[in-house]
């Protein structure tokens, strides 16, 4: 055995000790004795080792217990007298814990000698030695002789005895006369290190099961206390142990989960794929597993996990069970399904949009037609129908005109209840709106024969509104006043101030509405029995009213008497009278409307390019144009088509519909502002797209105005004469 020498030397006395040295048999006897009272490997060694150093006549000695492997701190040498080590022994020995202690790090000596060779080392001329490994560790006393006695015991080298400096030097007899004591002394030794090996196998054994224990118990709090849920799950699915979290998500109790099997709560849907899974893992294929899956609630219900799964195998290898960790995703599925909903809703939405305008396109361009060409027979001055002939034009009007009003309703209605209307709230003049809507309406009252009337309204009185949809709801409600009123009855609009709302009513002095109607008034497509009286409607214009009343952060109240009347009230948010700008009136202005300042200095003959690809609508339009003989009119088809003639010699009215078949109308507006000479056109839209989005782009890039189809033949040569000198003058 090869290892490191630990060794308590002795330094004697030259002078015979005064009391005589022990005898054999007494060496014998007190190691037996020593080990029989219990006494420890310091107080054997300690009274031992100058037995024998007398016994032999030994200068010098030592008891060593060699270590396999790496030298260690602690060691099982003691020794009674220091040895006045020199400088040099530093780098080879180790003087650990106590000073008595040494440990001798350098094995190729004669003390590793004995060690390593397990046999008796004579040696009575160390620096004649060939071997050339009898020499000490620096530091160590010379030896003039030495005896090396290995201590045997079980078969297994447990340490040796060193003597050294004996006067007359070793020889075999001695050996020999010590090897009793040399088998005690390693029994002896044998002993102490078997009960130290037992020992220390008790308390390793001891601090094992204590770590066990508290590995134990930390699972055990850990698997108690985790936030997710946790549990044991036989090869077969049954619940061998759940924590209580796992019961939480589950609804059920611990006691009654582990009577079930996961597959009894398991959501039929999701069994196959976790059957799958299941069984791809005990086969080997994979170690754990992962999936989301409903577990069924008592309650009836059902709560989304996440499941991660993993298999535990026995020492031979074979599925012991899953070790599984739920967590609950119920808010998060709900949150990715509310989120896939609003995506599909917005598709959904964003389809129905492009479907109404598409088919709002699609309806206006014949009616554009329709109600174009049958302004035109009406009014042409050349041409002149008569009666009969009139009557019947007016039929197509008026039929022309209530599919139209069918057509906007429906559109709005969509749009509103998709969120997608777009509103632009301002300060906007009560009396301005209130006349513009009245003159909207006031044909339509002098034909019914119902007065129209108007109390006075401070000019600076304003409310918090869009212009458009403001204007809408009013005509709207005086449309509906007007239409269902009696012969020769009355409309009145009166204004009232209640901070922080306005309270805009219309009265009439119509049939009025039962308790029963009015419950009724605000439902899409009823007419409350009005599609009996031959009044055109479409039963949904009121509730376009109420959601844009709603929209505009206002509300609409009616009050009505059978056989006396209704008032309808609207309510909107007061505003503060603006400060009024200077308006500019030198030089074009943007915005709809404002026609009447532009051309004053043009000349008597005008022209207008008219961009459009539907020959129907042109023929529209160069008919309306003969009644306007000092314009002419250019018409281009296509959108490159325009851009090339304005480019050629620029026209001074752009007349642009808003769908071309290569480009749209705000396609052209846009190359033709990219150069100085066309740039500053008047352009005016002309087209079946009503939708607001439409408008406010074409507004944005400063279109004059936006026409719409079915054309008002009226409107269109209105603004033809806006151009002309005397109109720019009169404006």
């Amino acid at each position: 055995m090869k290892g490191v020498g630990c060794f308590g030397p002795i330094d004697m006395p030259s002078t015979p000790p005064a009391v005589p040295p022990p005898s054999l048999s007494e060496l014998v006897q007190q190691l037996s004795a020593g080990y029989v009272r219990g006494a420890s490997s310091t107080d054997i060694f300690e009274t031992l080792l100058p037995d024998l150093l007398a016994y032999t006549g030994s200068a010098l000695g030592f008891i060593g217990l060699p270590m396999n492997g790496q030298y260690a701190a602690h060691v099982q040498v003691f020794t009674l007298q220091s040895i006045d080590w020199s400088a040099s022994a530093s780098a080879s020995l180790i003087r650990p814990v106590e000073p008595a202690r040494v440990v001798f790090r350098d094995v190729d000596t004669v003390f590793g000698r004995v060690l390593s060779t397990g046999t008796t080392l004579i040696c009575n001329h160390p620096p004649q030695d060939p071997t050339g490994s009898s020499h000490t560790p620096p530091g160590y006393p010379p030896l003039q002789n030495f005896l090396g006695l290995p201590l045997v015991h079980g078969g297994a080298l447990v340490g040796m005895l060193g003597l050294a400096n004996r006067e007359g030097g070793f020889d075999d007899a001695l050996a020999q006369v010590l090897q009793p004591a040399v088998d005690m002394l390693a029994s002896l030794v044998g002993a102490v290190e078997l009960e130290r090996g037992q020992r220390e196998a008790l308390e390793a054994r001891t601090a094992a099961q204590d770590t066990l224990k508290r590995s134990e118990a930390y699972y055990q709090q850990i698997f108690e206390t985790a936030g997710v849920g946790i549990a044991r799950v036989a090869p077969d699915g049954q619940l061998l142990d759940v924590n209580q979290r796992f019961a939480d998500i589950c609804q059920r109790s611990r006691h009654e989960l582990l009577g079930l099997c996961v597959q009894d709560f398991t959501h039929s849907d999701d069994l196959t794929v976790h059957t799958a899974l299941l069984e791809a893992t005990l086969q080997g294929h994979q170690d754990r597993y992962t999936m989301e899956k409903r577990y069924l609630c008592p309650s009836g219900g059902h709560v989304w996990v996440q499941l991660n799964a993993v298999l535990a195998r026995d020492e031979a290898g074979r599925p012991s069970h899953f070790v599984s960790v739920i967590e609950d995703i119920s808010e998060r599925r709900r949150y990715q399904e509310a989120i896939l909903s609003a995506q599909a809703a917005e598709r959904a939405s964003k389809a129905k949009t492009e479907f109404l305008s598409r088919m709002s396109h699609e309806l206006r361009t014949p009616l554009n037609a329709m109600l174009g060409f049958a302004q035109l027979l009406r009014v042409d001055p050349r041409q002149p129908l008569h009666d009969a002939q009139k009557q019947k034009v007016r039929h197509i009007e008026q039929a022309g005109a209530h599919l139209l009003a069918m057509l906007t309703d429906v559109l709005d209605l969509s749009r509103i209840e998709a969120g997608s209307l777009p509103l632009s709230l301002e300060s906007l003049s009560v009396a301005d709106v209130v006349r513009e809507a009245a003159t909207m309406v006031g044909t339509q009252a002098q034909q019914q024969g119902v007065l129209l009337q108007q109390t006075p309204i401070d000019p600076d009185l304003h409310v918090k509104a869009d212009p458009l949809r403001l204007r809408q709801i009013l005509v709207n409600l005086l449309s509906n006043a007007i239409k269902y009123n009696r012969p020769e009855g009355q409309v009145r609009v009166e204004v009232q101030v209640l901070k922080p709302h306005v309270m805009i009513a219309i009265h009439d002095t119509g049939m009025g509405l039962s308790p029963e109607q009015q419950a009724h008034l605000f439902e899409p497509f009823n007419r409350l029995g009005a599609e009996r009286t031959g009044v055109e409607g479409t039963g949904i214009g009121l509730v376009i009213v109420q959601r844009l009343a709603a929209l505009m952060h206002g509300r609409i109240e009616v009050s009505s008497v059978q056989g006396q009347g209704s008032v309808f009230r609207v309510a909107l948010p007061w505003a503060a009278s603006p400060v009024r700008a200077q308006e500019q009136r030198n030089g074009p202005r943007s915005g709809f409307g404002e026609l009447a300042a532009l051309g004053g200095e043009l000349e008597d003959n005008l022209t207008v390019l008219y961009a459009e690809d539907n020959v129907v609508n042109v023929e529209l339009v160069r008919q309306v144009m003969r009644m306007r003989p000092n314009w002419h009119l250019d018409v281009a088809l296509s959108g490159a088509e325009a851009i090339e003639m304005a480019m050629a010699s620029p026209p001074d009215l752009l007349l642009l519909d808003m769908h071309l078949g290569d480009m749209t109308g705000l396609d052209v507006a846009d190359t033709l502002a990219q150069h100085a000479h066309t740039m500053g056109l008047p352009k005016v839209a002309l087209s079946a797209d009503v939708m607001p989005d439409q408008l406010r782009a074409a507004k944005e890039r400063g279109f004059l105005d936006y026409l719409t189809k079915p054309l008002d033949v009226a409107r269109l040569l209105k603004l033809l004469d806006s151009f002309s000198p005397q109109e720019a003058e009169a404006g």
